[in-house]
This record gives C-alpha cells, structure tokens and sequence, in this order.
C-alpha cells in the first residue's frame, strides 16, 4: 500500500541563518512592526499614541528627514528634537494629530550586522487649519535594534505639501 509520505529520508528543518540568531532571541516580523505602526493611527487617545515613541522607539533615535531643499530636513539625533522640528511645527497648523495607517511594510529577511531594517509605507491623514484635507504619503526605513527598537527612521514623504501647511497655504 503506498502512502503520501516517506519518511526513509532524514527530515531537515530549514532554520535561521547564524546572522539572524541573536541573544534577546528577537526577530522582526511584518507583525510587529505593523503592531508598533497601530499605535500612530490612534488620533483620539494621545497617551496610547505615544507607544511608538516610548515602547518602540529609544529617546536617542536617529531620525532624518531626507532631502535639503526643505524646511524639515536635517538629522536629530532624540525622539524630542524630532518632534519640535517637525511634528509640533507641522501640528500648528493641523487642526490634530496626523492619523498614520501602514500600507504596506518589508522586512528584511535576516538580521545585518546593524540591526534590523525595514520600510513601512505610510498615509497621513490629517486636517488643516484652513480646511483643507493633509494627506500624504510617507516611507519610512527603519534599523530596529535587538530589543524591538527602532534606533534609526529615514523618512521620505511630500516636502512640497508639508511646506504648504506650514506656510498656511492652501
């Protein structure tokens, strides 16, 4: 009687590479980083909007906004200075938040030897101060350390909207 399985041969088990180990035992995953993303799409409850900041990202991240021909551009080096350069001067003329919804996230199969990386497309939805709707677009590459931080966000969007809101225009 013949079956659908022969077990004559050794069984292999496809395993992380030794790259990929680490000693925390953390892996990136699609699931988390969309888990730490949820929390930026909270617009009501500012505390549990503020998880990404506390519990997923260290105070010493590295956050650059790309690009120079913009007014938010340059490299902070804490989630504090990144704030005031950006989200409070965009926020002055947002009637709230920015709600962010992940649209698509990659992760990179295995572990560099500087941490984990991915990038997270994002929309940003808020409302202006004159009315007007502020949607944009965003990528954010991300180096997640091996506790689940991310260590490092370079952020790429629409500069030209962002200018606009911040010079009030419509």
């Amino acid at each position: 009687m013949a079956t659908a399985f022969s077990f004559s041969q050794p069984l292999r088990l496809r395993t992380l590479s030794s790259a990929t180990l680490t000693m925390s035992g953390f892996v990136l995953t699609k699931d988390y980083v969309r888990k730490a993303f949820s929390h930026l799409g909270e617009i009501q409850d500012l505390e549990h909007r503020k998880k990404f900041l506390t519990e997923y990202t260290v105070p010493n991240v590295t956050w650059t906004c790309t690009g120079s021909a913009h007014s938010l551009a340059g490299t902070r080096h804490s989630v504090q200075d990144h704030e005031d350069a950006t989200f409070k001067r965009l926020g002055r003329n947002l009637t709230g938040p920015i709600k962010f919804t992940a649209t698509r996230v990659i992760v990179d199969a295995e572990r560099e030897q500087d941490g984990w990386w991915c990038t997270v497309e994002t929309k940003g939805e808020a409302t202006r101060t004159t009315g007007q709707p502020y949607n944009n677009e965003y990528a954010w590459l991300m180096r997640w350390n091996d506790e689940g931080k991310i260590v490092e966000i370079r952020s790429y969007w629409d500069t030209m909207l962002s200018e606009k809101v911040l010079l009030g225009q419509e």
